[in-house]
């Protein structure tokens, strides 16, 4: 038998290491389908120290950073498409890919 390729280890670490509902990540609904999510509140801090600015008066935006298993979620949402969260609906703002994973950034207006 051979040994598990490096992709074969990085996939396996998305689920097992990164999305670890035990750990990490907790059960969440996204667009209707239960899902392993990440959601990471202080990595916007730190994009919002490198952009300073990006604010509306009159507005409070509703932000969240989630991060999601390519194959549990599917392809890339396109920026500015609408995406549920728990019954919340946000605009996705941003959207990276990287080993597996989504990384989306989603934005809500409130007033």
């Amino acid at each position: 038998m051979a040994a598990p390729s490096f992709k074969d280890c990085i996939a396996s670490d998305v689920s097992d290491i990164f999305l670890d509902r035990l750990e990490f990540a907790d059960l969440h609904t996204v667009n209707g389908k239960k899902m392993a999510v990440l959601v990471d509140e202080n990595e916007l801090l730190e994009r919002d120290k490198a952009k300073q600015g990006g604010h509306s008066d009159g507005l409070y935006k509703s932000r969240r950073l989630i991060y999601v298993a390519q194959a549990d979620f599917g392809p890339r949402p396109a920026i500015k498409s609408v995406l549920t969260l728990d019954r919340v609906a946000y605009r996705v703002r941003d959207c990276t890919a990287e080993a597996g994973i989504l990384a989306i950034e989603l934005e809500a207006a409130k007033t």
